[in-house]
């Protein structure tokens, strides 16, 4: 029993010297960080107009992402941010690179906070008819401080991203989509500098 209250008095001091309510998110912020998009839904909105039946393969629909933003604070509990990313969708394959608008809302001005993230943007098309739409995400994490200037953001969240194709339809016995939504679940890892 004097073991188990020596560990519950080691584990509340820890917390107590780990919490450090000084607010050290101020001015320009850079973070990149690789996600992963997974359990990827991929769905044609209005698929009546195609005349046969579009279906796609449950199997190795995920997306990989790196995303790089540059921001700065606007109080210790509020940032925004211009990002910009590479994603790789596998199944469906597709390689996307948005370019976002993002807002931070830290729940504590001290270190190590809870967070909440949302971004909104368009896709930069690298090919002549691939690839142009918009994206949404949001994301609920938390803040781990290594000092007063980096620290890890890891967190959970939702993306979509509907792409839209420019085509000719040069040969009519294949179907060119018109639009395509892709819906996934995000884990991700950002190293940041405050």
């Amino acid at each position: 029993m004097r073991t188990l209250f020596f560990i519950a008095a080691l584990l509340f001091s820890l917390n107590l010297f780990s919490q450090d309510n000084t607010p050290h998110r101020k001015g320009l912020t850079f973070k990149i960080g690789p996600r992963y998009l997974g359990w990827t839904d991929v769905s044609i909105p209005n698929p009546e107009e195609y005349g046969e039946e579009i279906t796609f393969s449950e199997d190795g629909q995920y997306g990989k992402s790196l995303r790089l933003y540059a921001g700065y604070f606007l109080s210790p509990q509020l940032s925004l941010n211009l990002g910009f990313g590479l994603d790789r969708y596998e199944g469906y394959s597709a390689n996307t690179a948005p370019l976002v608008v993002q807002g931070n809302y830290y729940l504590s001005p001290g270190k190590n906070s809870f967070f909440a993230s949302a971004e909104v943007g368009t896709q930069i098309a690298f090919s002549e008819n691939l690839d142009k739409g918009y994206v949404f995400a949001l994301s609920l994490g938390r803040e781990i401080a290594f000092s007063d200037k980096t620290g890890l953001n890891v967190y959970l969240g939702y993306n979509f991203q509907q792409s839209r194709y420019e085509h000719e339809n040069k040969h009519p016995d294949v179907i060119y989509l018109n639009k395509l939504n892709r819906k996934s679940f995000i884990i991700g890892v950002d190293f940041v500098v405050f």
